[in-house]
């Protein structure tokens, strides 16, 4: 949300309107938004018709008629607009207006009354777009100027909106003068032009549009990523979307204009959002895929300890791909803490501290079901698991015999994901025993009957083990471990991943359900034996609830500090 380019560009951009680059302030920084929840928004703008419906049904008086001193209107003879004046308002304009046409003139607080009758009428929470929720919609997937296929060249053919020159580019609608038989000038009827890719008219010119923000230059800087909505107070609105008498400066995707409150303009008016009752939320998060992002080893200590000792996210170069998922889960090859005795083996993991923030950052949950989360004994495993708990981070695959084998379930979009973890490598000597916790054994006969068990309850949608097996370094599955994974599915299994050779490995399928073998390292540092570069990749599961499953891969390289970036394809 916001610029896409600086403030010096858009100078460079736009030549001619001999702006500087501070009166772009407000657009940056460009920054990260999420809207969390679904909205519907009207296809077009607000119309005189309807409107009008609004005014017989309810003998709603505007804020012009109500105060005595009207609004703006045109002036046929004089060729110019002006205001305020009695004898203009919403129904009068001194332009000829169709029921079809834009409702302007009307004040931001007459917007707000139409929601409210609105909402009774619908039984639903109807009002004003967030200017979070406006930008999304009239960006509609693009970062361009003016949203998707529009450009400055073609922009007065795909949009109402005036095409400047040198003499009128700086007149405001005061200034402009208009031959009443002149085309370009005035609103058109809604929808005259094609919608942008979400089926949205008008986003650009034809009308500005009220948002329900209050206006502050500096939000940006400090708005929150979640469903901002604006400063607490203010003076003015927010308008967005340029309107019939805007030059393309100012109709594009993030520019910002505010009025008062109480302003009304023959190029002002509104469309409308609805909300999605909590049932019609839940019906449509249940049809929708849940997205998961498995990456594999995460090890943060020596480089990678490093570097989070130092102050620097870990996964900073991979945070788009981390945050664009709605689950992500990997395999934690280190423990979190000071405690425990180092267990005599080549190699111990301890992740730096404050690791514990980063992992919060991105993960939902963790695998410790690995060779490396016993590395300082039972005690050390504690901590680590007392750590996670502590920073809400999910865990998995270990504890006591029961913990280690019962699981991580989380829901998403009214759906239940099971989660299970076991280790093959040296298992016996870091699964638990009556004396102490550990980690979850690959034991074909357990594992088989955790997942059996776990789909006889029919409280799982999804029941998807990550398992810690297969030889280092070597870049196919072992027969062994096929014949695993689909025995592992026939018991009730919906997908299968692997981690620990250090390489990726091959990608099955087997009765509709993935089987990625291996995920190879997505946080690991360097050793004299390793190979001269690191890489591995990330697998996102999109789970259909027709039970489908789609898989995409993204591969990952480490630098020498053994910190990923994506791999461009």
């Amino acid at each position: 949300m916001g610029s896409e380019v600086s403030s010096e560009q858009l100078v460079s951009d736009f030549p001619k309107y001999g702006r500087k680059p501070e009166y772009f302030g407000d657009e940056s920084p460009q920054h990260l938004v999420e809207i969390s929840n679904p909205f519907q928004m009207s296809k077009t703008e607000i119309t005189v018709a309807q409107f009008r419906q609004f005014v017989d049904e309810t003998g709603y008086q505007s804020e012009s008629e109500q105060d005595g001193t009207g609004a703006w209107g045109f002036d046929s003879e004089n060729k110019k607009c002006y205001g305020r004046d009695p004898k203009f308002s919403w129904q009068s304009t001194g332009y000829e207006q169709l029921p079809n046409s834009p409702v302007v003139n009307v004040t931001w607080n007459d917007c707000t009354a139409y929601c409210q009758w609105l909402s009774k009428k619908w039984n639903r929470v109807v009002r004003l777009p967030t200017e979070a929720e406006w930008e999304y919609a009239c960006r509609a997937g693009s970062r361009s100027y003016f949203g998707p296929g529009i450009n400055i060249d073609n922009l007065s053919q795909k949009a109402r909106t005036l095409t400047p020159t040198d003499a009128n580019i700086r007149d405001a609608i005061q200034d402009l003068t208009i031959d009443n038989s002149s085309d370009g000038y005035f609103p058109v009827a809604v929808g005259s032009f094609a919608p942008n890719a979400f089926g949205l008219h008008d986003m650009i010119g034809n009308v500005w549009e009220w948002t329900a923000d209050w206006h502050d230059i500096e939000y940006y800087s400090h708005s929150p990523v979640v469903d901002p909505n604006g400063p607490k107070q203010g003076a003015v609105k927010v308008r967005r979307g340029g309107g019939w008498n805007s030059f393309p400066l100012w109709a594009r995707a993030s520019f910002r204009n505010w009025n008062s409150p109480d302003t009304r303009c023959l190029n002002l008016g509104f469309r409308i959002v609805a909300e999605f009752s909590d049932l019609e939320i839940a019906e449509y998060e249940k049809s929708r895929p849940i997205q998961i992002l498995f990456v594999g080893d995460v090890m943060l200590d020596n480089g990678p300890g490093n570097v989070v000792a130092n102050g620097k996210d870990p996964f900073e170069r991979c945070a788009n791909l981390l945050n664009d998922a709605d689950l992500t889960i990997g395999n934690l090859e280190c423990v979190l803490g000071r405690g425990g005795e180092m267990i005599l083996k080549n190699y111990s993991f301890r992740g730096a501290t404050g690791s514990e923030l980063y992992l919060k950052k991105y993960f939902d949950a963790v695998s410790l079901a690995n060779n490396h989360a016993f590395d300082f004994g039972p005690d050390g495993l504690q901590e680590c698991i007392n750590i996670l708990s502590a920073n809400e981070i999910g865990h998995f695959g270990a504890g006591d015999w029961h913990d280690s084998r019962e699981g991580l379930v989380l829901k998403c979009k009214e759906r239940t994901i099971l989660f299970l973890g076991y280790n093959e490598f040296r298992a016996s000597d870091y699964q638990p025993s009556d004396k102490h916790i550990g980690v979850a054994p690959l034991v074909e006969q357990t594992v088989l009957e955790d997942i059996a068990s776990a789909k006889a309850t029919g409280e799982y949608d999804y029941i998807i083990p990550y398992v810690h097996w297969g030889d280092e370094m070597v870049s196919m599955p072992l027969e062994s471990h096929r014949q695993l994974a689909r025995k592992m599915i026939d018991a009730g299994a919906s997908a299968i991943i692997g981690s620990h050779p250090h390489v990726t490995q091959t990608i099955d399928y087997y009765r509709g359900s993935p089987i990625v073998y291996s995920l190879g390292n997505f946080v690991f540092d360097y050793y004299p034996v390793d190979p001269p570069l690191w890489t591995g990749w990330t697998v996102r599961l999109e789970m259909h609830p027709d039970g489908r499953i789609d898989l995409e891969t993204t591969a990952v390289e480490m630098d020498p500090a053994g910190i990923p970036y994506p791999v461009k394809p």
